[in-house]
């Protein structure tokens, strides 16, 4: 009897799981919709393509950008454009408060720029600015004393003679003048004294054609000793040919005519 009736209660039980699985499953088909099915798949949404070249051309879409590298002028300029505005925050800084110290301090800083301004223009102009030699026309002044020592001591046409010989024309040019000054000194054309310029000495010739020839010889002068210009050799044997003709007039003319 206890068989029987342990079969039995089995299967109640079975019965009753399937009993709930049909259910379950009633219920789960009365919970679809009539469209919906496995055989009704949806439909593929085709991308617009016409669009596709317009993202592409959008920076903001763009994830694989390349940075060119700088150049050294350009890392330059800023690093320039930095310091520079560094400066300019350190020279206004505080002004905008209103503040009277830091005014005062704003004028203390432009004072001492200024000041270093002036004391590297002093710098500069005085250990690398090549001052020009040649002073303004008919103004310049003869070398004192080695002038004068070489007009009255010297023999000026060896002098002439060694320095053409080497090719240095434009010492050769010197000599050449100080010979038309000494000659004009000899015969009292001018009053030779060294503080005089060539102007002084051009006003004091009264012939017009000595001094004609005169002006052209100092400027002559001037041009390649104070100049310090390279002179070519045609252009010192015309020169010479006129100051040796000048001197030749010199000597066959008289003070007074």
């Amino acid at each position: 009897m206890e068989v029987k009736s342990s079969s039995f209660f089995k299967f109640l039980a079975h019965f009753f799981i399937l009993n709930l699985i049909g259910i379950g499953f009633i219920w789960a088909s009365s919970q679809l919709q009539p469209g919906d099915s496995l055989e009704n798949r949806p439909k593929v949404v085709e991308f617009d393509k016409s669009i596709i070249g317009s993202y592409q051309a959008d920076d903001d879409y763009d994830y694989f950008k390349y940075t060119e590298e700088e150049s050294a002028w350009t890392k330059l300029q800023n690093w320039l454009n930095l310091q520079w505005s560094k400066f300019l925050d350190w020279v206004f800084s505080g002004v905008s408060e209103g503040n009277f110290w830091n005014y005062l301090a704003l004028t203390l800083k432009i004072l001492l720029i200024l000041g270093l301004g002036v004391l590297i223009f002093w710098l500069f102009n005085k250990y690398y600015v090549v001052r020009q030699k040649s002073p303004p026309a008919d103004q310049s002044q003869i070398n004192l004393s080695e002038e004068e020592r070489l007009i009255q001591k010297k023999d000026l046409s060896t002098l002439i003679e060694d320095a053409e010989s080497e090719g240095d024309y434009r010492l050769a040019s010197r000599y050449l003048f100080l010979n038309i000054l000494k000659y004009l000194k000899t015969h009292h054309f001018i009053d030779y004294q060294f503080q005089k310029t060539n102007a002084d000495y051009k006003s004091e010739i009264t012939q017009q054609d000595i001094k004609s020839e005169f002006t052209f010889a100092s400027r002559f002068y001037e041009f390649v000793w104070y100049g310090d210009f390279k002179l070519e050799v045609s252009d010192f044997k015309s020169a010479k040919t006129r100051f040796e003709n000048l001197i030749d007039k010199i000597q066959k003319t008289r003070v007074h005519g």
